[in-house]
């Protein structure tokens, strides 16, 4: 399954009571999953109850046996997107030979997704600047990246490095990705068309993959793993000076 579809699976199987869920279990996945449709279309200021329960088709005055308001259930259903459907694109498994490739190919799916619900992720990195909760939940994600991120570099460093190292790398590589993902895919700084191109998710994960390999790993990867067309050909970071 897609990245970013894992959480519209996990509804839809609320919403259809596989899982033994009662009406109200089920009313509740409904408000949440028209709520995530909405913000998929919409952004976070257009967002109204009528939307929402239109879309869920239920009565309006359902939502409030639910949710107190709109914000309580954005904040719930970006939780819930971030922990089921966000992954870090961390380098490991044996289905690719090397590093690079295993974290091009992760972060191909993260992009896609990122394109694909550019407007859902506006809000919530509105959200989130906004939002001392919804800030909150993003922190304690990209710190447990962090951690993981940081003991694999640390595993490869070739000589010792300092305390604040080991947490640094992580969400120095963790900020990067976020950092790359938002303006391209969100604040669209290559233009409105470059987000509605395909063609360009693996130009941008194979940017994020070779920045996050050299960070981990101390070292580019092959240079013969790019694509033709990569823009990271004939890419070499300046000699030191002496």
């Amino acid at each position: 399954m897609a990245l970013g579809d894992r959480y519209v699976a996990a509804l839809n199987a609320q919403i259809k009571g596989g899982g033994g869920e009662g009406k109200s279990a089920r009313t509740r996945a409904k408000l949440k999953r028209a709520a995530l449709d909405c913000l998929t279309e919409s952004d976070l200021a257009s967002l109204t109850i009528g939307s929402i329960t239109g879309k869920a088709k239920v009565a309006a005055g359902t939502f409030y046996l639910h949710f107190d308001s709109i914000r309580d259930l954005v904040l719930e259903v970006f939780s819930e997107f971030a922990a089921v459907d966000i992954a870090p694109a961390i380098p490991e498994g044996d289905e690719f030979v090397d590093l690079f490739s295993q974290m091009k190919a992760t972060f191909i799916e993260i992009v896609g997704a990122f394109r694909r619900r550019r407007m859902f992720f506006r809000s919530l990195f509105q959200m989130k600047r906004q939002d001392a909760e919804a800030n909150a939940v993003w922190l304690k994600l990209t710190a447990q990246w962090a951690e993981i991120l940081s003991a694999i570099a640390r595993d490869h460093a070739k000589q010792p490095v300092p305390a604040a190292f080991d947490r640094f790398i992580g969400h120095a590589t963790s900020a990067f990705a976020d950092e790359i993902m938002t303006r391209i895919y969100v604040d669209e700084i290559f233009g409105a068309a470059f987000p509605d191109d395909p063609r360009n998710d693996e130009h941008v994960a194979e940017l994020l993959a070779f920045t996050r390999h050299r960070m981990l790993f101390g070292s580019d990867p092959d240079p013969r793993l790019l694509t033709a067309n990569s823009p990271l050909n004939g890419f070499s970071y300046p000699a030191k000076q002496s």
